[in-house]
């Protein structure tokens, strides 16, 4: 995450908080885009030789990594689903904040973008809450 400053603040500062809130009226879905090798290649995501590269790529120790993504054989499938659904909705930017499967809000080289009702934890809590209301 430390290589994603965008995602992070977006986490901290925006979507955890208005996770506290709304936390019983929401399903909650963290998805990844994944780096560019995995999106150039995601059908190879089970590839051992494709993600010992993109470690590699980005100075992840394989043997980490792997021991993530090996038990019981459903990390890399979980990751291979994770970058689908994010490539499927149409998402190509760390952070982007999605509610009711619409794209809500962008936080994007260190800004809050395309956040037509507002970018603070308020608004998110607001929005869900209308959405659950009605």
């Amino acid at each position: 995450m430390s290589k994603c400053p965008d995602a992070r603040d977006c986490l901290q500062d925006l979507v955890v908080p208005a996770m506290e809130d709304v936390v019983d009226k929401v399903n909650f879905t963290l998805s990844f885009i994944g780096s560019n090798c995995l999106i150039a290649s995601y059908s190879k995501i089970p590839s051992r030789d494709l993600v010992e590269s993109c470690a590699l790529e980005h100075g992840i120790p394989f043997d980490d990594l792997n021991g993530c993504i090996s038990e019981e054989g459903k990390g890399l499938d979980l990751l291979e689903q994770s970058v689908e659904r994010s490539q499927a909705a149409g998402v190509t930017k760390s952070c982007t904040v999605r509610v009711d499967n619409k794209m809500w809000c962008i936080r994007d080289g260190g800004e809050w973008k395309d956040c037509e009702n507002g970018s603070d934890v308020r608004s998110l809590v607001k929005e869900v809450e209308k959405l659950y209301s009605g």
